[in-house]
């Protein structure tokens, strides 16, 4: 059977990431007193678009299914887990309508996760503590962090595993097919070409140069 041609459908996935922490030892009076970390780069958990993508289908569900109870502040919910959900077509449709009508409230109480360290900040911090050999396991890393006064020991446990429990700090994949479109046979293979196909295992990096941050490297590894 000869091919006439492509259909392409843009996606959008976003993975949050972990920072991989800049300076040994930390720089403990910065972050104290600036709320500042610096840090050299970001590490993601791996995960695949199978995955991100039910993920992101059942928290757009459960989110559909609450506002059509009336429940309007699932939708702010649904942005404060992760605000990549404005690109979906329902959510910005459904929050415009909701602005308009002034039915745009949050519920009452704390906003969920609603902390001085990001969950995802405290495991870098984590990961650096027990990179650095300043703590040997997870736990020694949460004592730590209470003795530099950065963070009380139940609550950076609490962070920490958060970040890893809650759907919130989960992979997102979302697809547009109002933008679908067909292209010929010969864009289509052009595209094909350009793509870079990873066998399990295989690691690919990418360098250059940017304008601010200088030299950069982007790594990706399969499993």
């Amino acid at each position: 059977m000869k091919i006439k041609g492509y259909e392409i459908t843009p996606v959008r996935m976003i993975v949050p990431a972990i920072p991989s922490l800049a300076g040994n030892p930390l720089d403990v009076d910065r972050i104290r007193a600036q709320h500042e970390i610096l840090f050299n780069g970001v590490r993601t958990e791996s995960t695949t678009f199978s995955t991100a993508e039910r993920e992101a289908e059942e928290m757009l569900a459960d989110c559909r299914r609450r506002v059509a109870h009336h429940e309007y502040h699932a939708l702010i919910e649904l942005l404060d887990a992760n605000p990549g959900f404005i690109a979906h077509e329902w959510v910005r449709e459904t929050y415009l309508d909701l602005a308009k009508k002034k039915l745009f409230v949050r519920r009452r109480g704390r906003i969920q996760g609603k902390r001085l360290f990001h969950p995802l900040i405290v495991a870098g911090l984590v990961e650096h503590l027990i990179a650095t050999g300043e703590a040997k396991t997870t736990e020694k890393a949460f004592v730590r962090l209470e003795e530099l006064q950065l963070l009380k020991y139940e609550t950076a446990k609490d962070l920490y595993y958060r970040g890893r429990q809650q759907d919130r700090f989960r992979p997102i994949f979302l697809e547009f097919p109002q933008f679908r479109r067909l292209v010929s046979v010969e864009e289509g293979e052009a595209l094909l070409r350009r793509a870079r196909m990873l066998q399990p295992g295989e690691t690919v990096t990418y360098r250059g140069v940017d304008p601010v941050l200088g030299e950069t490297e982007f790594v990706v590894s399969s499993k």
